[in-house]
């Protein structure tokens, strides 16, 4: 940590009493309100939270939380706050290593003393603060899509699916989810508990935090925001379910309220806040201290220069003020927090859209900054940033339906069939129930009243388009990522053997 660094964090651990700003913390919130009630279609629903140490700037929350209700987006409805759960799991890692319960330098190997990992990484060298800090040169595709889209898995399943899906990448720092995944699944195997539980016990019941949960199944589907895509004039929104418990992982699984947010933020900044709550100055520094190096120059999601990453927490700095930050997104929705130590300020943004929210969102929180610092082109940047948004959106659109219209033609082409009209009793050859490799591969596809085929695997739910009669495309929502699923038929029955999806092959077991 560079000596400005940690500067900053000394003076925010023993408190400062009082903090120079150009403009007051309420009058950069207001003009924040102003800006963003001035961008235009932002739909469905956006809500924005700022606060100090000891008083909220700015609950700003409008539009709804469901296209089909109606129900309006308020101060407490658990939005999904996807991977900004890494800063909450970072905290707690800081809480339990202080404690004794579970070190941040303890290796791998001490928890799983057999397991297998690919060769050129050995599980005694890396530790648990690598996982948290994304330096662990380990990829597992095969767990990340489980737990984010599919399933929760077991943690003693671990080490099996660690030794034979993993491959070794290049070391050093590169963003994913798999480390948070491990650290979940070690710390069930030490302690007999959840992660869930440990969040909900050591931060959100000590906070009040009343409306936040890595469980979704904790409120009703009315009170839950869903998440939304926009299709364009004629389409319209189609909207997206809250994640199930099963996808709700330990590295991207909250929802949170903006109130909640509000304490979240005051947390960071406030020492006595956080010893009430049970986060000793030492628990708070190690949170946030930085572990690993980034290059400052190196293109990031917050289009500011970023030097490191702390537990949970990407390290910035806007325009000389340090500032901590960690986005979070995934189909349908779009939100940002941050705080400045040194500025005595915290700010959370939500949006239950990707409708080019990811951007709006991060800029949104820079203008709340440049506001607060007085920057000589912050209102020129706002119109900016509020005449870009419908253009951004329009182009995302056509981006996406594109994208959308590509992968078709390319699985058209490799099929080698133009405008395969498939007959109902050649679609029903592929109903029934599939079995792949292991417990995690169970599939099952069924067929509507007209005719559209549908898969399911646990919670994982998508339709399946006729490309040709041994191939067909699959898609989760409108514009997500088309995979192919490749068909083997019996050569005597001529009747489906199996199929090939995600890279498995599906035995058929039964119709």
């Amino acid at each position: 940590m560079g000596k400005k660094a940690q500067a900053i964090l000394f003076l925010s651990l023993i408190g400062v009493s009082q903090l120079s700003y150009a403009v007051t913390p309420q009058q950069a919130a207001e003009k924040l309100k102003q800006f963003i009630e001035d961008v235009p279609s932002l739909e469905p629903g956006y809500a924005v939270v700022a606060v100090t140490k000891n008083e909220v700037l700015l609950n700003h929350v409008q539009g709804i939380r469901n296209i089909d209700t109606q129900l309006p987006l308020t101060l407490d409805t658990p939005i999904y706050i996807a991977s900004q759960t890494k800063a909450y799991m970072g905290l707690l890692a800081a809480k339990l290593d202080k404690q004794g319960i579970l070190k941040l330098n303890d290796t791998i190997a001490k928890h799983w003393p057999h397991i297998k990992l690919p060769e050129g990484v050995d599980p005694n060298h890396w530790t648990l603060s690598d996982l948290l800090t994304h330096q662990f040169p380990v990829e597992a595709d095969r767990i990340t899509t489980l737990e984010a889209y599919m399933t929760e898995v077991d943690h003693k399943d671990y080490p099996a699916l660690l030794a034979k899906h993993s491959v070794k990448r290049d070391e050093g720092f590169d963003y994913t989810n798999l480390g948070y995944n491990i650290y979940g699944a070690i710390l069930h195997k030490v302690t007999g508990k959840a992660w869930q539980d440990w969040l909900q016990d050591e931060i959100f019941t000590p906070m009040a935090m009343v409306n936040t949960s890595a469980r979704t199944s904790d409120f009703s589907m009315k009170h839950l925001s869903w998440n939304h895509i926009w299709q364009g004039e004629e389409k319209g929104w189609h909207i997206v379910p809250p994640k199930t418990d099963g996808k709700m992982q330990s590295a991207g699984g909250l929802v949170a309220s903006p109130r909640d947010m509000g304490k979240w933020l005051q947390l960071q900044l406030n020492r006595e806040l956080a010893r009430k709550s049970g986060f000793s100055s030492d628990m708070m520094k190690l949170a946030h201290t930085s572990v690993a190096q980034l290059d400052p120059k190196a293109r990031n999601p917050y289009e500011l220069p970023c030097h490191g990453y702390a537990l949970g927490w990407t390290v910035c700095d806007i325009d000389g003020h340090t500032v901590y930050t960690h986005g979070g997104g995934y189909t349908g929705a779009r939100t940002v927090m941050a705080f400045s130590p040194d500025l005595g300020v915290g700010i959370g943004v939500f949006s239950n859209s990707d409708n080019m929210t990811g951007w709006l969102s991060r800029k949104t929180m820079v203008q709340f900054f440049q506001y607060l610092t007085a920057h000589e082109k912050a209102d020129e940047m706002a119109e900016q940033r509020q005449g870009d948004y419908p253009e951004r959106v329009q182009w995302l659109l056509d981006r996406r339906q594109q994208r959308q219209a590509d992968g078709i033609n390319a699985l058209v082409k490799q099929s080698g069939v133009d405008d395969y009209q498939p007959t109902k009793a050649e679609l029903v050859k592929l109903v029934g129930n599939y079995q792949g490799q292991d417990k995690y591969s169970k599939l099952a596809i069924s067929m509507s009243s007209h005719g559209v085929l549908t898969g399911q695997l646990y919670d994982y739910e998508f339709t399946i388009q006729p490309i040709s009669m041994n191939l067909f495309a699959e898609r989760s929502s409108p514009f997500s990522k088309i995979r192919p699923i490749n068909i083997k038929f019996d050569n005597n029955s001529k009747q489906v053997k199996s199929l090939t999806w995600f890279g498995t092959e599906y035995v058929k077991i039964s119709d």
